[in-house]
């Protein structure tokens, strides 16, 4: 094969998603195994499957190989199903006490696939507008968390694991930006109204919400952890399914919020991968941003696992200083959020100092 794996992958994603027959190799039953770990790494093997059926006989993988992980594939078709299931149970528990909820990401984005239920789920994300305390007070009293549960106020959601093995993240605000956050809010819980309830039974946001809070929930891990295939096919599917008026919309806000930089990284990526027209971009999509996004998610997979940078054991000392050179090495993408995300963090840093000493952990 003349082209890189890399290449060859991103054409075996868009036959699989249906936007392509264009497959002009003949892998060996070894490329085809690392073709189907860069998948699994990616989280995107229970699509890159639904390739093997559109692709000519000759370009398929050995028959033995796709048995292999027909089980897995298999498995996490079940597990779409139940979290479905899930996902309108909880919607109705707290709409039986008041509390309107949308499903934010995974299951929502899921449905607008060619094939809902060959995405690979993570958690089930619910997000109930209200704030914290009204939330919390939410979960205890439907019994989804004891009273005296831990549930720091620093964190976005309160999770736990139900019955069926799934974790369950309960937000009390789906997303955070540095700059002009408080307007960020207001702009979701805007469009929170625009939610659609679902045949599934659980309620969708519109897809302008999804574009906006999805355009920070991607570059927030792209920045802490890393970012994966998995998640630009989401952000990928929620613009084939958006009006010009929609992306019109969503990219005024995204400027707003001086979030340009970081959507023209991504507009880049989905190009590259996904091969997305021009028309259907927010924004003129950025090479230089985009080839940063690009090498970080082939290399780390999905959220970073796989990135060399989360290998191995390192002192307290290194990885605090690991990890303040790598948010620092963002400020290109998005100058002003960067600043004040690093003052955000030593005040936080600074404010926890008392407690850490009462508890003889004073470490950062």
């Amino acid at each position: 094969m003349k082209d890189s794996l890399d290449v060859i992958f991103c054409k075996l994603l868009r036959v699989a998603l249906g936007l392509s027959q264009d497959f002009p190799y003949t892998p060996t039953e070894q490329e085809w195994q690392s073709l189907f770990t860069m998948a699994q790494q990616q989280s995107v093997l229970s699509v890159v499957y639904n390739a093997f059926a559109r692709l000519p006989e000759e370009s398929r993988p050995p028959r033995q190989l796709r048995l292999r992980y027909a089980a897995f594939v298999e498995s996490k078709r079940g597990r779409n199903l139940l979290m479905n299931q899930d996902a309108a149970r909880y919607t109705r528990l707290f709409e039986e006490r008041g509390c309107r909820s949308v499903i934010l990401k995974g299951q929502a984005n899921a449905r607008l696939y060619p094939d809902p239920l060959s995405r690979q789920a993570g958690d089930i994300d619910i997000w109930v507008p209200g704030g914290y305390d009204k939330m919390r007070q939410l979960l205890i009293d439907t019994g989804l968390i004891s009273e005296d549960e831990q549930s720091p106020r620093v964190f976005r959601h309160i999770n736990f694991r139900n019955e069926n093995g799934i974790d369950i993240e309960v937000h009390h605000r789906p997303a955070d930006v540095s700059f002009r956050n408080k307007e960020f809010k207001e702009v979701l819980l805007t469009e929170f109204e625009n939610s659609t309830l679902t045949p599934e039974g659980f309620y969708a946001p519109s897809i302008r919400f999804a574009l906006i809070m999805q355009l920070q929930h991607l570059y927030h891990h792209c920045k802490w952890e890393g970012m994966g295939f998995r998640h630009y096919m989401d952000y990928f599917v929620l613009l084939t399914h958006s009006t010009e008026a929609d992306r019109e919309f969503a990219w005024a806000k995204i400027k707003r919020f001086s979030l340009g930089h970081a959507c023209a990284g991504v507009m880049w990526v989905l190009g590259k991968v996904f091969a997305l027209p021009r028309e259907q971009m927010l924004c003129p999509p950025d090479k230089r941003r985009g080839m940063r996004l690009y090498r970080d998610a082939l290399e780390g997979g999905n959220f970073g696992r796989s990135a060399p940078r989360n290998q191995g054991k390192r002192s307290t000392l290194a990885r605090w200083l690991r990890d303040r050179k790598y948010e620092l090495s963002w400020f290109s993408f998005d100058p002003l959020n960067t600043v004040l995300g690093e003052i955000h963090y030593w005040k936080y840093t600074i404010s926890l100092i008392p407690e850490r000493i009462k508890r003889r952990k004073m470490f950062l």
